[in-house]
């Protein structure tokens, strides 16, 4: 048991091997997943709480659905791309797919 503990802080103490770019990219991707988790509260809380408060003639409640749906699709959306990004840096090479490969007839 204490050794398989002493195993693991060694491996802690071990370097990662992270470039620069992936550590700023884990830093923005872990801000833009709290942002996001954040938002998807405060789109509960402010539809709940302010049924009654009217902004240009619609509640606010709407409005928070309004503006953030969109936010939430954003950030996702912004997520999937900085991946999609750190994973061609990674393999150095874009992957392609050939709408029409030509096939050999028999």
């Amino acid at each position: 048991m204490a050794s398989r503990i002493q195993e693991r802080i060694a491996a802690l103490d071990a370097p990662d091997h992270k470039t620069d770019e992936e550590e700023i990219w884990s830093l923005i991707r872990f801000s833009l997943v709290v942002v996001r988790v954040i938002l998807f509260v405060a789109i509960i809380v402010v539809s709940e709480v302010m049924e009654s408060v009217f902004i240009y003639n619609l509640s606010a409640s709407l409005w928070a659905l309004i503006i953030g749906i969109p936010l939430f699709v954003l950030i996702s959306m912004g997520i999937l791309f900085g991946d999609r990004v750190m994973k061609h840096e990674e393999t150095g090479f874009v992957e392609t797919a050939v709408l029409r490969p030509i096939r050999e007839r028999l």
